[in-house]
């Protein structure tokens, strides 16, 4: 039998904290005077209601269940779980026997009865009956209201209490369970009269129509039954909820059977929504739409709201309709939705609050206080009090679409947690200033902005991403800032036709040509749209049902007593185990619901250990949900004898290193959200990139560096205040003037719609006529005046020449830009007087940009020489001096690069090379790319048809992420963590999920479809160094883990169960292959072939073989066609092969021209792809070697980056693709011949 665990071991409550019995109490209804004749009862005044008994859990406790021998978890202290409120007697003494909760004057003991924190018992009377008590001559119908209760800590419990009426009896008296009347003269004058009670349910839920169905039930027992025992009734019913735990965040409800009702509860959708049990169209049935858009602005604006209605319980149920809708932000200010009429004056408080009062209040209220929103439910009426207009600004029509969804993530700066609110507020239309103002200055919109900053993957995080458009993905592959595209000038004319859509594919692109992907028509709706089955105009919105699935909770059985609850317990425990046997093994997400539920009620039983092995196999499953203060804290109220038994079994070894033996974590980050500020003191080079960034012009700290140099020629090396706001405004005036460019649509039809306008000249005089220059990131064009035309100058691809000179004019000399371009004998002469100088820097740095772009396959070039020319034409305007173009001048980066270092690109690898892309884009550093993996594009059911599409996934250092659509390598998902140290091997299995090893010895399984990652593996001891997948037809597929202390597990793809493992001898377990039905096992000291089951099959050791030179292998790979194994040595530039048929054969030895290390290798087709560092062009760069494998020859050499290839993989045996390290950190694509 499982040892009790020690009293300090809180256990999450249930769904009820606390049920309580309201009523008006015994001396007011003594008296002839206070009771009339059942004619004049209606005259009555209300009484004054109070608190009659209380009902807190557990209500079984340790002493009770000891004698039946069962052992129980309670929680601090044995105390009474229930009070009833004693009769006093005018000349007795007080009895110290029954003590009760109340006022303390009236002789309670508060330490009697545990009231949870949150219930104000002085208070709630007032609350239960906010009209007062009023006795009637005839039975009323039953009516249920609901409260909400906040603590001084701003924690919110709930109630919902249900009123009723009862006759007063001659023969009953209801208080105590007495069973006569004390001569009071109340007798036959009272017959006919009704007094009503309340009882009322306090959950630390949110249940409303749950919680309403559960008193309903109740109630149909109290009205038959005797006064004494309605006590009885209330406590066995707060028994019972009190055992009922409440459900996980996710799709599993739990149903109780009330009887005659099968009540539901349900659960949150995810662990950052609200729980929602109440009706949301209700507002809508009440406001007209307008109207409703109304209220959320004085929501959003936090203004001092108060509803009314001649209905107590629409007040709770309106104004939580409203938080719902205002999800994900999050009222932060007082919240109280019912006020009795003791309570009015709380409408006078200073801060922002929603509160509700009766209808009959309305004109009491409204002349209580200045500057109130008084909002009618009953009529759908808003008027202000006083008669007087409070400043609450018109909702924009389009605030739903662009307010949070988009515009507030585009002045995010997420490294240095800065909001810049001055900025998007720029960017908002005139006539919506004032909301945007009001709101951003909430405290609802800076908790969200903690929660952006934070990236936090909430349910926002995960609409968000839903519905990103393509545009948005290649923003945030951008370095360059953003400008309005042809495709955005042209929607905003409305005659505009709209673009194409891209189709959408899902099998490899070809990449002969590729360029930066074209923009499809952005969706201004919230969710994609989908059209193909409706005619004409008209959309629909593609929102699929979710599905649900429902447990049923045991019957409890009264009395109860100890033996009861343990059989409730074990009923549980019982069901939940068959409905996890029962479920399919790709069910995980239900079986995560039942691993939880299961280890509360075993919790609940005392059997620690196996609460503790169901939580553990909860973490593996699905990890969000995983409750890991309750484990912290059960682990540490395991006794010594529970402890070495859980330190025995490796499953809660490890559990209690992860949640317990781990070091304390780092003090808590600074979470604030800053604003952004020009400076107000002078700069260093640090504390100037900082300011940079913040500002959102650029993140590049190598970018920022040249800016520093740029903007400090010939001083001191800081920058003053005045320097840096002169700037900060130049750049800020350039950016307005290109968001206000309107091209004619004879010009913008001449353009791709992916261009922007980044510069335009002033009008100036050309050889091909009058105009203004205008740069955009293809091509120089003249944009003619008078009637606005298109004139062609050139594309930087076609530039051959670019010369500043002087022409004569008269007896001066004008500055004029001379153009030449391929295939053109005219060239192009613009007299741009002073802005020449500035002009020639900038097409030359995007000539070059270009060039580069061009020679080495790579789009960022263009987008980065963008940058420096932006920067460029801000320096000028800032600096105004006659050394501003000098200064520009440092950041002519790519232009003196080609002069300085004319460095070609090998034929070879131009040639082969076909695409570059950066997931660092946006980053304010390059990472290193430490692995990637491929996955193949298919058609699911569970799919949208974009996220079938083939998929690259790039794991960058410390645990972070990236996936791209492999079909136009724009981003599909941006970065995400997982974990936060480096990643060593990914595979795909069940086309559903994608297993990542780490070096924190977790195997990380990201799910395809969602894009998250909530489960984790912690079987491994070690770093997890390699994973292969064994496809079955018929039975799930099973994964090969290994670890660097010579582990090795089976895994079974659905379940997540270890099949099976054994144990290689020695460390350095650093890869792992599948071949003809065995393990090949690489551990640096020998390669060893095992069975699947761990037995011995061969084993190639490297001493046998180089024994003139310590050594080791760094990796290997299996030629099945040939019959060969290829290895690679630590020390060596020769890759060496093996005969399968015979190890024990010398190898033959590959020899790798000018390599000084090599990193990693593939096979594609019969070749074998080597990556590592090498000499090419006399400097050190990361290089690949493909090598014939029937040959034996090395066919190429391609240099393929500027630091070494960390990582490679084939994608369809069409493409390899190469990752570098972190001085690059760029993804290169090449073409398989």
């Amino acid at each position: 039998m499982a040892e009790a665990a020690p009293q300090y071991l809180a256990l999450p409550s249930g769904l009820l904290e606390l049920c309580a019995l309201l009523g008006a109490p015994r001396d007011s209804l003594r008296g002839p005077e206070q009771v009339a004749q059942k004619k004049e009862v209606k005259s009555l005044s209300s009484l004054d209601p109070e608190v009659l008994s209380v009902f807190v859990p557990p209500f079984v406790t340790k002493e009770d269940s000891q004698p039946a021998g069962v052992n129980c978890v309670t929680l601090g202290k044995t105390r009474r779980r229930s009070f009833r409120k004693k009769r006093e007697r005018p000349k007795a003494e007080p009895s110290k026997g029954h003590p009760f909760e109340g006022h303390p004057s009236k002789g309670q003991d508060p330490e009697d009865v545990g009231i949870p924190n949150g219930v104000d018992l002085l208070a709630l009377p007032q609350l239960c009956f906010p009209g007062g008590v009023c006795v009637a001559s005839e039975p009323k119908e039953d009516c249920v209201h609901f409260l909400v209760l906040t603590d001084v800590c701003g924690n919110r419990t709930y109630g919902v209490v249900a009123q009723y009426y009862r006759p007063l009896h001659d023969e009953y008296c209801f208080y105590n369970g007495k069973m006569r009347w004390e001569a009071s003269g109340l007798g036959r004058s009272a017959a006919g009269c009704f007094v009503p009670f309340a009882v009322c349910v306090v959950s630390r839920f949110p249940y409303y129509n749950a919680l309403k169905d559960c008193l309903s039930c109740l109630l149909t027992h109290l009205k038959i039954c005797k006064d004494f025992e309605v006590d009885n009734h209330i406590k066995d019913f707060a028994a019972k909820l009190s055992l009922i735990p409440s459900p996980p965040p996710g799709p599993l409800h739990l149903v109780l059977n009330m009887k005659p009702l099968q009540i539901v509860f349900p659960s949150r959708a995810d662990p950052e929504s609200p729980l929602i049990d109440l009706d949301l169209h209700l507002p809508l049935l009440r406001f007209r739409p307008e109207k409703v858009l109304q209220i959320l602005t004085c929501l959003l604006t936090e203004q001092h709201v108060v509803f009314f209605s001649s209905s107590w319980a629409l007040l709770t149920l309106v104004a939580e309709c409203f938080m719902a809708y205002l999800h994900p932000l999050q009222w932060q200010h007082t919240f109280v939705p019912i006020l009795s009429r003791q309570m009015l004056d709380f409408v006078m408080a200073p801060t922002s609050f929603l509160m509700g009062c009766h209808l009959d209040h309305f004109e009491e209220v409204s002349k209580e206080a200045d500057g109130l929103i008084l909002i009618n439910i009953d009529t759908g009426s808003i008027t202000f009090s006083n008669d007087e207009d409070v400043d609450v600004p018109d909702i924009p029509l389009l605030a739903a679409q662009t307010f949070i969804q988009r515009g507030v993530k585009n002045h995010l700066n997420y490294e240095h947690r800065v909001f810049n609110s001055e900025e998007f507020l720029k960017t908002r239309a005139p006539g919506d200033q004032q909301f945007y103002k009001q709101v951003l200055d909430t405290y609802m919109f800076h908790a969200f902005l903690k929660a952006r900053l934070s990236r936090r993957m909430d349910a926002f995080a995960q609409m968000d991403l839903c519905t990103q458009s393509e545009e948005d993905r290649i923003d945030g592959m951008l370095l360059s800032p953003r400008r309005p595209t042809v495709e955005k000038m042209a929607s905003r004319k409305p005659s505009a036709p709209h673009g194409a859509h891209r189709r959408m594919v899902v099998s490899m692109p070809n990449l002969q040509d590729i360029a930066v992907p074209e923009l499809p028509p952005r969706n201004s709706s919230l969710r994609k749209m989908r059209t193909e089955d409706c005619g004409g105009s008209h959309t629909v919105l593609d929102v699929p049902p979710k599905l649900t699935y429902t447990f049923k909770i045991p019957e409890i059985h009264f009395p109860l007593v100890g033996q009861c609850v343990q059989a409730f317990h074990a009923d549980c425990v019982a069901q939940l185990s068959k409905a996890m046997d029962s479920l399919a093994p790709e069910n995980s997400v239900l079986l995560a619901r039942y691993f939880y539920l299961r280890g509360l009620v075993q919790l609940m039983q005392g059997q620690l250990l196996g609460a503790l092995l169901d939580f553990q196999s909860l973490y593996k499953t699905d990890v969000r949900i995983f409750p890991a203060d309750l484990v912290q804290r059960t682990v540490k109220s395991l006794s010594a004898p529970e402890r070495a038994q859980a330190e025995r079994t490796p499953e809660l070894r490890r559990l209690i290193s992860e949640v317990v033996d781990k070091p304390e974590d780092a003090p808590k980050a600074d979470d604030r959200v800053k604003n952004f500020e020009l400076p107000k003191k002078h700069m260093q080079l640090d504390d100037f990139v900082k300011r940079v960034q913040e500002s959102g012009i650029v993140k590049d700290a190598g970018i920022i560096h040249r800016l520093f140099e740029a903007l400090t020629v010939g001083h001191q090396k800081q920058i003053d205040p005045e320097t840096f706001k002169d700037f900060y405004n130049c750049w800020k005036e350039a950016e307005a003037e290109a968001q206000g460019v309107n091209l004619p649509f004879s010009v913008t039809e001449q353009l791709d719609k992916n261009e922007c306008v980044y510069k335009l000249s002033s009008s100036v005089k050309t050889n091909r006529g009058v105009g203004k220059i205008a740069m955009t990131q293809k091509r120089l064009f003249l944009l003619t005046e008078g009637r606005p035309g298109y004139v062609e100058i050139s594309t930087f691809r076609n530039i051959e020449e670019v010369r500043n000179t002087t022409v004569a004019f008269l007896l001066l000399r004008i500055p004029t830009l001379k153009i030449k371009v391929l295939s053109k004998k005219e060239v192009f002469e613009a007299n741009l007087k002073t802005e020449c100088d500035l002009w020639h820097l900038m097409v030359k740095e995007m000539w070059a940009g270009k060039k580069l772009a061009d020679d080495h396959k790579d789009p960022q070039y263009v987008q980065q020489a963008l940058t420096h020319v932006l920067l460029m034409d801000a320096v000028v305007g800032a600096l105004q001096s006659p050394g501003a173009i000098y200064a520009a001048s440092k950041l002519s980066y790519f232009d003196k690069m080609k002069n300085e270092m004319p460095m070609a690109v090998p034929k070879t690898t131009s040639e082969t090379l076909k695409h570059k892309i950066n997931p660092s884009a946006g980053e304010t550093f390059p990472r290193a790319i430490d692995v990637l993996l491929y996955t193949p594009g298919h058609l699911d059911p569970a799919e949208k048809v974009e996220d079938a599409h083939p998929k690259l996934w790039c794991a960058l250092n410390e645990g972070k992420v990236v996936v791209f659509d492999a079909s136009s390598w724009t981003v599909h998902q941006h970065c995400f963590k997982v974990g936060t140290s480096r990643l060593n091997c990914m595979v795909m299995a069940e086309q559903t999920q994608v297993w990542v090893g780490s070096e924190d010895s977790v195997i990380y399984i990201i799910n395809v479809h969602s894009m998250s990652c909530n489960k984790q593996l912690t079987d491994h001891r070690s770093s997890v160094t390699g994973l292969v997948v064994q496809d079955r037809a018929q039975a799930p597929s099973t994964v090969y883990s290994c670890s660097t202390d010579g582990t090795v597990l089976a895994w079974n793809a659905s379940s997540l169960q270890v099949t099976s493992r054994f144990q290689l001898p020695g460390d350095g377990l650093s890869a792992i292959r599948l071949h003809g039905g065995c393990l090949w096992c690489c551990t640096g000291n020998s390669i060893v072939v095992v069975t699947t089951a761990g037995f011995l099959h061969q084993e190639l050791k490297i001493g046998e073989n180089f024994k003139e030179i310590s050594t080791s292998f760094l990796g290997f790979q299996l030629m099945p066609e040939q019959e060969q194994l290829w290895a690679a040595c630590a020390g060596y530039d020769d890759i060496y092969v093996w005969s399968l048929q015979d190890l024990a054969q010398p190898p033959q030895r590959i020899h790798l021209q000018d390599c000084s290390r090599i990193h990693c290798m593939i096979q594609v087709k019969k070749q074998i792809w080597v990556g590592g560092t090498g000499l090419s062009q006399g400097r050190s760069k990361g290089k690949i070697y493909v090598i014939d494998a029937e040959r034996k020859t090395v066919e190429k050499e391609l240099a393929a980056h500027t630091d070494t290839v960390n990582t490679l993989c084939s994608a369809e045996d069409r493409y390899v693709l190469s990752g570098s390290g972190r001085d690059e950190g760029k993804i290169a694509i090449w073409k398989v011949e």
